[in-house]
């Protein structure tokens, strides 16, 4: 999985500037400093020249080369997938990290910008996140996801417009909800193919699997959100965390006070994944409904005098709790921990 490389030594830092069309490249020579330059398209044959290049430089485009660039989706796929089949160590930073570290700058463009990655890269080459094969692995379940939440939402769609329509005029309804049934059995079946292909990739990573199998021991969660946890946590190398996991969630609790003149509620930030809070959320009733212990708590809480929600948002990060739990130790999750 993606891991830091402390003791790596590199004799050679790529910097990768890439766009739609083409990629700016910027190769560092680590003994002496020295850059070299040029520009390639973004496809299997510029990646090629760009290798081809490389050599000419005496880098052979190996184990033994670096290459840092920033993270914009689909456009560098390619790119990463050819590097890392070359074993290529590759690193994904975030754009605003990297333009954080360089202070107040001037000028911008796609050869600069490549420059500058390979100059961040330089400096800070120990502290790179190498991406492994898992993490291929997780772009692969990150697009089935966003397919199944766009079959999901068509779905939605067509049920309520002939749910609606029955309350105002039954027969049109019955005439909308025939000519619909078709295509809602295409979609369920379609989305059935999706869930089926997630748990293959899943399946065929060791590590992964261990991960995924770890988090349905813990009731209340199911195979959509420790997908999207897998998925959001680059298989839980990043917000390994029980609670930068909730603040990323968007359920950790937060004071809003200053002074003597400014009260506010605690409350949760809006900066957040909505998508994973809407998961988190339904798993929570979920668990309010079905799981003893959490269902003891919810009931206890609410005689209590507390608001509703507030008990819910807790029992959202009593399931985070336990699935970070569960994976960074290792063992399913079992009734007698249910207060860690």
């Amino acid at each position: 999985m993606e891991k830091l490389q402390q003791n790596q030594s590199y004799e050679w830092i790529l910097g990768v500037d890439v766009s739609k069309d083409s990629i700016d490249a910027c190769l560092v020579r680590q003994i002496d400093g020295q850059l070299f330059e040029s520009k390639f398209h973004n496809n299997l044959s510029g990646f090629r020249h760009l290798k081809t290049w490389c050599k000419q430089m005496q880098c052979e485009c190996d184990q033994h080369t670096l290459c840092c660039m920033e993270h914009t989706g689909l456009y560098t796929r390619l790119l990463v997938h050819y590097l890392v089949s070359r074993e290529v160590k590759v690193w994904l930073e975030g754009s605003l990290q990297i333009k954080r570290s360089q202070g107040l700058i001037r000028g911008k463009s796609d050869k600069i910008d490549a420059q500058r990655i390979a100059r961040y890269a330089h400096v800070h080459q120990n502290k790179a996140q190498i991406m492994q094969i898992s993490l291929l692995t997780l772009e692969k379940l990150k697009d089935l996801q966003a397919n199944r939440k766009r079959l999901m939402k068509a779905l939605q769609m067509l049920r309520t417009s002939a749910e609606e329509l029955k309350q105002f005029d039954a027969s049109t309804a019955k005439v909308v909800d025939k000519v619909n049934r078709e295509a809602i059995h295409g979609l369920e079946k379609s989305l059935d193919k999706v869930d089926e292909q997630i748990l293959t990739f899943i399946t065929e990573d060791e590590t992964l699997k261990q991960k995924y199998d770890l988090m349905l021991t813990v009731k209340g969660v199911g195979k959509v959100l420790a997908t999207m946890l897998l998925i959001y946590t680059h298989g839980f190398n990043r917000l390994a965390d029980s609670r930068k996991l909730a603040c990323y969630s968007g359920v950790a609790p937060f004071v809003y006070e200053s002074g003597t003149s400014i009260k506010g509620k605690t409350g949760v930030s809006k900066f957040a994944n909505g998508e994973l809070k809407r998961t988190l959320h339904m798993a929570a009733i979920s668990s309010v409904q079905h799981n003893p212990d959490l269902h003891e708590y919810y009931q206890r809480k609410v005689q209590e005098g507390k608001n509703k929600m507030s008990v819910i948002n807790a029992v959202r990060n009593k399931l985070l709790h336990r699935i970070v739990a569960v994976v960074n130790r290792g063992t399913p999750y079992e009734l007698q921990l249910k207060n860690n």
